[in-house]
C-alpha cells in the first residue's frame, strides 16, 4: 500500500513517515509534498491508497486537494489542530481525522479504518458538508453511518435520537434510520450543542423539535411527530434549568 503526506512543515511530514514505517504494517511506499500543486502531481504518478493531509497550510488550503478530483482515488485522514468547535464539525461530518501532536496509536486506528471504507467515495460530499459545518456558528449537517455508506442530514430535520441495544433509530421529519452507534456516542457527539438535551437514558432530543413539554403524571414531551418521550426523574431538574434558559 502506498502513502502520501500532504504538509508544508518537514518536521511534522517526517514525524509522521517514522510512524507509518516503524508502527504501521503492509505500507510498502511513502510519498511527501508540502504543497496541493506538488501532492497532485504525485498522486497522477504514484496513485497512493491513502492521503494524510494538512488542511492549514499557510499559503493555501489543504480543502484545494479536493478541486481536482470528482471522486478521489484514494482514502483521506485529515491532519489537524482546529479547536474543539471544528472537531466536532469533523466528526459530524464522518471524516477521519486525527488531531495534532499526532500519536502512534491515533495513526493506525485512522489507517485501519480508511482500509476498511474504501471504496465509498463520499469524501466531496463529507468535505463540502465539513467546510458547510466550519463555516457557521452551529452545525448544518450529521453524516450517519449506514450499512450501505453514510446518509447526510440536516440537523434541524433531526427530531430525536432512541436507543435500541447496541444501535439507535434516529428520527428525522425526512424517515427513520437505524446507525450502529450507541446513543452515548450521538449524546458526546452533540454534548456542546445547546440545541439538544439527553432526558432520559433512552432519548436524545431536538428541543426545538418539541411541541409539549407535560410535567403531569411524571415529566413528558411531545415532538412534533406526537412521539411521546419520557423525561427520566433524574433528569428533570436539569432539563428544567436549561429549558429555562431559552424560555419566554
Amino acid at each position: 500500500m502506498k502513502i502520501l503526506i500532504i504538509d508544508d512543515e518537514p518536521k511534522a511530514r517526517s514525524i509522521l513517515r517514522n510512524i507509518i514505517s516503524e508502527y504501521c504494517k503492509g505500507i510498502n511506499q511513502i510519498e511527501e509534498a508540502q504543497s496541493v500543486n506538488e501532492a497532485i502531481k504525485i498522486i497522477n504518478k504514484q496513485k497512493p491508497e491513502i492521503v494524510f493531509l494538512d488542511i492549514e497550510m499557510p499559503n493555501e488550503n489543504g480543502f484545494k486537494l479536493f478541486d481536482y478530483f470528482n471522486i478521489p482515488p484514494f482514502e483521506t485522514i485529515f491532519c489537524t489542530a482546529y479547536s474543539e468547535y471544528a472537531l466536532q464539525a469533523f466528526e459530524v461530518s464522518a471524516i477521519d481525522y486525527i488531531l495534532k501532536p499526532i500519536s502512534v496509536s491515533k495513526v493506525q486506528a485512522a489507517i485501519e479504518k480508511a482500509i476498511k471504507t474504501r471504496g465509498q467515495n463520499k469524501i466531496i460530499e463529507q468535505v463540502s458538508i465539513l467546510k458547510e459545518n466550519l463555516s457557521v456558528q452551529h452545525l448544518q449537517k450529521i453524516g450517519l453511518p449506514l450499512s450501505d455508506g453514510l446518509q447526510f442530514i440536516k440537523i434541524d430535520d433531526l427530531l430525536y435520537f432512541e436507543a435500541d441495544g447496541s444501535y439507535t433509530q434516529v428520527i428525522t421529519t425526512k424517515g427513520n434510520y437505524l446507525v450502529c452507534k450507541k446513543i452515548k456516542e450521538f449524546d458526546d457527539l452533540l454534548n456542546n450543542d445547546n440545541r439538544f438535551y439527553r432526558v432520559h437514558r433512552s432519548f436524545l432530543v431536538n428541543i426545538q423539535k418539541i411541541s409539549k413539554y407535560s410535567k403531569k403524571d411524571g415529566a413528558t414531551l411531545v415532538v412534533e411527530n406526537n412521539k411521546v418521550i419520557p423525561v427520566a426523574r433524574e433528569k428533570k431538574n436539569g432539563f428544567d434549568e436549561f429549558i429555562g434558559k431559552i424560555s419566554v
